[in-house]
C-alpha cells in the first residue's frame, strides 16, 4: 500500500506490518491512502451507480476500467446488484464503503456477489471494508465475499443483516494460498445465522456456514473481534491442514455441528466466547469448539456457555496431534447429557492448565477416552477444577481416565449432584494424582488401574461414604501423604502401598 507523506511525497507502507498489528492498527487506515496517486479511486456513484437500491449496479461495475491499484468507493445508500463482481489474479484492489448496504436481487440465482481471486487465480493486497449486506427479504443468502488471495488480506468492518435462509452457499470464504502470506479479518458480524436447507428452496448439504477458511488456505490467518452464528454446518469452519488460523475475541453462539471448527498447525483461538442458549429442531450437535487436526492447537482466555446443551463444550478429535486448553472457563447447566470436555482416543498430547469447569447436568465434565496404542501420548491437567451439581443418572463419574499414565496436579473435583454422583473413575495405567481435593456426594475416587499414584490428596464423601474405592485386580498402587475420609473400600484383590496417610 502507498501512502502520501506530510511533505507530498509517495512512500512506501507494508501491508504486512499493518496485518501483524493489534486490530487498533487496522482500524486508523483510511481510504484516503488509496487515492495517492498510483492508484486509480472511483466513487461508483459518480461512475453512475445508482444509490438508492432501485437499479443493479453490475452494468456500471462493468464498465469500470479496473487494473492493479483501484479502489472501488461506495458512499452511504443501498445498491441493488443481479450479478456476480469477479476480479482474480490481480496485485492492489479495495473495496470501501461509508455507511453502504449491498442488496442481492431477489430474482438473482447466482452464488456469489463479489468474488475476489480463487484458488487457481489468486489475488494479493486486497482491502475490503465497511459494506452491509441485506438478506432481510425471504429465500435471500449467498456468499458476498469470497476472497482468495496469496498475501496481504485485510478485511474489516463486514456485516450481514437478515437470515441466509435461500439454501446457498454462506456469506464469507477467505483464504490465504501462499505459505508465507498473512491476512487478517476483523468485525465481520454474521449474528442472525442461516436456516437448514431442507426449510429453503435450495440444495446444498445441511446448510450455509457463516465463515469458512478451506483446505486452499496454507497461510496465516487473523480472525478479529467477530459475530457469529446460529448457522446450521458451523460458525467458523476452518479446514485447513497446511494453514494456520487464529481467532481473537469475538462471540460465537448456536451454530450446529460446531461454533468454532479449527485445523492446521498452530492454530489458536484466545479471549473468545461461545454460547450455546438457543436450540432449532434440526439443532442436534451444537458443540462450542472442535480441534479437528494439527500440532499445538491451543485455546487460551476463552469462556463456555452451555445454557441448552446438546453437544459438547470442547472436542479434541483424533488428528490432533498436541493441544491445550490454559487459562479458560466453561460452564454447562441444564438437565441434558453431554460432556464439557472430550479427548478422543487418537489424539494426541492434551494439556489442561488454569482452566475451571463448572458442569450442572448429568454426563462427563471431562471424558478422556482410552487408546490402543501402548504408547500413547498422556493428558496433563494442571491447576484446574470441576465443580457443579450435575448427577450420576447418564455416567456416575464426572471424569472418567481412560488413558495411561496421565497426570493430575492440583485439579480439584466437587460433585455435588445425586444418583450416585462420583468425582473421577481411574481405568487407564500409570496415572498420578498430586495434591488435589477430591468431594463428591458418593465415592470420589474409583480406581480400576494398575501402577495408579496418589499423593497428598484430600477425599470425602459428602454422604459418609468410603473417601477411595480400589476394585479387584488392581496392582502396584500407592497412596502417600493423603487424608482419607472413611476409609478407603478394597473390592476384592488388590496391591496398595500406604505410607503417612491420615484414615479420618
Amino acid at each position: 500500500m502507498r501512502e502520501t507523506s506530510v511533505d507530498g511525497d509517495n512512500r512506501m507502507v507494508s501491508r504486512r506490518q499493518v496485518l501483524k498489528g493489534v486490530g487498533g492498527t487496522l482500524a486508523t487506515l483510511s481510504v484516503a491512502g488509496a487515492a495517492s496517486a498510483d492508484r486509480d479511486w472511483y466513487d461508483v456513484t459518480e461512475a453512475g451507480a445508482d444509490p438508492t437500491g432501485n437499479d443493479s449496479i453490475n452494468p456500471v461495475l462493468d464498465d469500470i476500467p479496473i487494473d492493479d491499484g483501484t479502489t472501488l468507493y461506495f458512499p452511504p445508500g443501498e445498491y441493488l446488484m443481479d450479478d456476480v463482481f469477479r476480479h482474480v489474479d490481480f496485485h492492489g484492489f479495495e473495496l470501501s464503503a461509508d455507511d453502504a448496504t449491498i442488496v442481492p436481487a431477489a430474482d438473482y440465482d447466482g452464488k456469489w456477489l463479489f468474488k475476489l481471486g480463487t484458488a487457481d487465480q489468486p489475488g494479493e493486497d486486497l482491502r475490503v471494508e465497511g459494506l452491509d449486506f441485506d438478506f432481510t427479504e425471504d429465500n435471500t443468502g449467498l456468499r458476498v465475499i469470497q476472497a482468495q488471495v496469496r498475501d496481504d488480506l485485510l478485511v474489516q468492518d463486514l456485516g450481514v443483516v437478515g437470515r441466509h435462509d435461500s439454501g446457498k452457499y454462506g456469506p464469507f470464504l477467505f483464504d490465504i494460498t501462499d505459505s508465507s502470506g498473512i491476512g487478517a479479518i476483523e468485525n465481520v458480524r454474521v449474528p442472525d445465522g442461516g436456516e437448514f436447507s431442507e426449510n429453503t428452496p435450495g440444495d446444498i448439504s445441511v446448510g450455509p456456514t457463516g465463515i469458512i477458511v478451506s483446505p486452499f488456505h496454507d497461510g496465516k490467518l487473523w480472525v478479529r473481534n467477530c459475530e457469529v452464528g446460529p448457522w446450521p454446518d458451523n460458525g467458523l469452519y476452518c479446514s485447513t491442514d497446511g494453514g494456520r488460523v487464529v481467532v481473537e475475541g469475538g462471540l460465537f453462539k448456536n451454530s450446529n455441528i460446531s461454533n468454532i471448527r479449527l485445523s492446521g498447525d498452530y492454530s489458536s483461538i484466545h479471549d473468545a466466547t461461545v454460547i450455546i442458549d438457543d436450540s432449532r429442531d434440526d439443532d442436534v450437535n451444537q458443540r462450542a469448539i472442535r480441534l479437528d487436526g494439527g500440532k499445538y492447537n491451543w485455546i487460551e482466555n476463552t469462556e463456555i456457555r452451555l445454557e441448552k446443551p446438546n453437544g459438547r463444550a470442547i472436542s479434541v478429535q483424533n488428528e490432533v496431534e498436541w493441544a491445550r486448553i490454559q487459562n479458560s472457563r466453561i460452564v454447562v447447566n441444564g438437565d441434558v447429557p453431554t460432556r464439557a470436555v472430550s479427548v478422543s482416543s487418537g489424539a494426541g498430547k492434551v494439556d489442561i492448565i488454569g482452566t475451571d469447569i463448572e458442569f450442572n447436568t448429568p454426563g462427563q465434565a471431562l471424558y478422556i477416552e482410552g487408546s490402543s496404542s501402548a504408547d500413547a501420548d498422556p493428558v496433563y491437567v494442571l491447576k484446574s477444577s470441576v465443580s457443579g451439581s450435575g448427577d450420576g443418572s447418564h455416567g456416575r463419574h464426572a471424569v472418567r481416565a481412560e488413558r495411561g499414565n496421565c497426570t493430575f496436579d492440583r485439579f480439584d473435583i466437587e460433585q455435588t449432584g445425586g444418583s450416585y454422583r462420583r468425582g473421577i473413575k481411574v481405568i487407564g495405567d500409570g496415572c498420578t494424582f498430586l495434591w488435589s481435593d477430591h468431594d463428591a456426594t458418593h465415592i470420589p475416587i474409583v480406581n480400576d488401574a494398575d501402577g495408579t499414584r496418589f499423593h497428598g490428596i484430600t477425599s470425602q464423601s459428602k454422604e459418609g461414604y468410603e473417601g477411595m474405592k480400589i476394585l479387584d485386580g488392581s496392582d502396584d498402587v500407592e497412596l502417600t501423604d493423603s487424608a482419607i475420609y472413611n476409609g478407603v473400600w478394597e473390592s476384592g484383590d488388590v496391591n496398595v502401598f500406604y505410607d503417612g496417610n491420615w484414615f479420618l
